[in-house]
């Protein structure tokens, strides 16, 4: 879900996990926005924001790229980010974000808009409406077990599920035969977002990524 720990608040220097140049320098903001990032290898793997500032963020992702790293990062609602791994964490990593001041002052604005927001915050960032359900769905994971969980909820989108086996952030999964990524851990289980619904998001990212790239090359 959308979040912030502190919705009016930024974290203070003393409240922040990071230890770059930008704790001192921006305000961080706990903010949870699912979204994909780029490596050199031109390959594109999932992720969820934890916290941003205009100056740098943090991830939670299995995939762990390595520190110094150029990445290029589309997020639900803030759109591309270019930068550098500064940090790995336990759960993902770090990077600083490089912006011209004109770039760095309209994520502020977009940043500040959506932690005051809110319909954000409470129905997180799905579209569609979520309904409770008493169902059950077949859970597979990547190493081939299949679980049957109770549905706690659905919508268009994704799934609430309950279980013991709880998959890391951005890891696939498949859903009562439907491929899906789980996009957030909670007190029961996992929520999951159907991977179709995933896709106008990746052709943003992937957009970005090619305009960026191609600015680089005539560099």
């Amino acid at each position: 879900m959308l979040r912030s720990s502190a919705p009016s608040q930024p974290f203070g220097p003393e409240g922040s996990e990071h230890k770059g140049p930008d704790r001192r320098r921006y305000p961080r903001f706990a903010l949870s926005l699912p979204g994909r990032f780029m490596r050199p290898d031109k390959l594109d793997y999932p992720c969820r924001l934890k916290d941003i500032s205009v100056g740098g963020a943090a991830f939670i992702t299995p995939t762990l790229p390595a520190v110094g790293e150029k990445i290029i990062a589309y997020l639900m609602h803030l759109g591309g980010l270019e930068g550098a791994v500064v940090r790995r964490t336990n759960d993902g990593f770090a990077m600083s974000i490089t912006a011209t001041q004109r770039k760095r002052d309209n994520l502020a604005a977009r940043i500040q808009l959506l932690i005051s927001s809110t319909d954000l915050a409470e129905t997180d960032e799905r579209i569609s409406p979520r309904t409770p359900t008493t169902g059950f769905a077949r859970l597979m994971l990547a190493d081939g077990t299949v679980l049957e969980c109770p549905m706690l909820d659905v919508s268009g989108s994704g799934v609430s599920i309950v279980t013991p086996i709880k998959p890391a952030v951005g890891a696939e999964v498949i859903l009562s035969n439907e491929r899906a990524v789980v996009v957030r851990h909670h007190e029961e289980g996992i929520a999951v977002e159907f991977v179709n619904q995933r896709l106008e998001a990746e052709e943003a990212f992937k957009r970005i990524a090619d305009a960026i790239t191609r600015k680089d090359e005539r560099r």
